[in-house]
């Protein structure tokens, strides 16, 4: 028998992937509440117990996905401090692309499909900091220097482009390209696929 707190989560989680098939078949302008509560099988009271308005269910999503991608790369920057070679990158790119893809039809609903950019500057910031931060570990540098800022905009906006791309067109994209691809442009940069 399920304890409440499960139940209260299943009835939440059911909320959740409701909204993203839906944002599957039509944009989140056109999408209200009772469209979401009916693909849940609940009623408005219920959805209204677990979010104030549709805004609110995507901020939701929002920040759980963030709060998932901030403790996969927590993790992996303990573990990289440890090993301490940084010749190859891509268990880590992995890693990090495998919450991705455990989130693929809600990354792809929230930065392609809701209309709306806010999502796409919070993931943007969000991997800014986590840059930053990996680029002061890897380097032992504790103060932030402009080329650290620069480059931490610069590779969390090419990131994040390439999380949308993939999102979007996830049935032709292996997780394994994406991994090769960002593992190659980081380690031997763009020129690489020009020569």
């Amino acid at each position: 028998m399920q304890s409440r707190k499960e139940r209260t989560e299943e009835t939440k989680k059911l909320i959740v992937n409701a909204f993203i098939e839906l944002l599957n078949i039509k944009d989140a302008a056109h999408i209200n509440v009772i469209d979401i509560a009916k693909k849940a099988h609940v009623d408005r009271g219920t959805f209204y117990r677990y979010f104030e308005n549709k805004q609110a269910l995507i901020e939701d999503c929002e920040e759980d996905f963030l709060d998932k991608l901030y403790f996969v790369h927590k993790d992996l920057l303990s573990e990289a401090k440890k090993r301490n070679d940084y010749s190859d990158m891509s268990s880590f790119i992995e890693q990090i692309l495998t919450t991705i893809e455990e989130n693929i039809h809600m990354v792809n609903a929230l930065l392609n499909k809701t209309g709306n950019i806010s999502f796409q500057e919070k993931l943007r910031g969000f991997l800014i900091e986590q840059n930053i931060m990996t680029f002061k570990q890897l380097t032992n540098h504790k103060k932030l220097t402009k080329q650290t800022d620069i480059l931490a905009n610069y590779t969390s906006s090419a990131v994040l482009g390439v999380i949308k791309f993939w999102s979007g067109n996830y049935n032709t994209y292996e997780k394994s390209d994406i991994v090769t691809f960002i593992n190659d442009v980081t380690l031997h940069g763009v020129i690489n696929f020009i020569k």
